[in-house]
Formats: C-alpha cells, sequence, structure tokens
C-alpha cells in the first residue's frame, strides 16, 4: 500500500471524512459499520440512524442549506411568501 491514499468513508452525521483504519469509533446498522468522527456525532446518530442514512443529492443538500440560511434570517416560520 506504500503511495496509495487511503480509503476514506464519510461520517454521516457530520460530513467529515475518516480513515476507518485508524478510527476506532463505529457502530454497527444493518450489518454495516459505520464511522464516526467524534463519539457525539456516534451518539446523535444512533438516536435517530434514518434521519441521517437519507441518501441526498446535490439539490436536497442545496435544498436544505438554503432552508439554514432563511430560518436564521427569517426565523423559524421561514419567509412569508413561501407559507
Amino acid at each position: 500500500m506504500d503511495g496509495e491514499a487511503p480509503h476514506l468513508v464519510y461520517d454521516p452525521v457530520c460530513g467529515m471524512r475518516i480513515n476507518p483504519v485508524e478510527s476506532n469509533i463505529n457502530a454497527d446498522f444493518k450489518g454495516h459499520k459505520v464511522y464516526f468522527c467524534a463519539k457525539s456525532c456516534r451518539d446523535k446518530f444512533l438516536a435517530d440512524p434514518h434521519r441521517f442514512l437519507k441518501p441526498k443529492g446535490w439539490w436536497r443538500r442545496y435544498l436544505d442549506r438554503m432552508a439554514r440560511s432563511n430560518t436564521k434570517t427569517f426565523g423559524g416560520k421561514g419567509p412569508s411568501c413561501c407559507g
């Protein structure tokens, strides 16, 4: 494996890239091992795993970012034009 880049996986909670060989924070979910950057991410995942395993394409990620931005600007209700 000299000169080869390690195979990295994503923490499903925060999106951080993790080397599974070096990580000791993980959980088994439906027969698959899921790796995390921190115990707090693992705890959030275990509390509601399906929330973090929904496949998100670029459009869904964009809409999520816009929703967070609108929450900061307009509060929890969002803009009146979109209600």
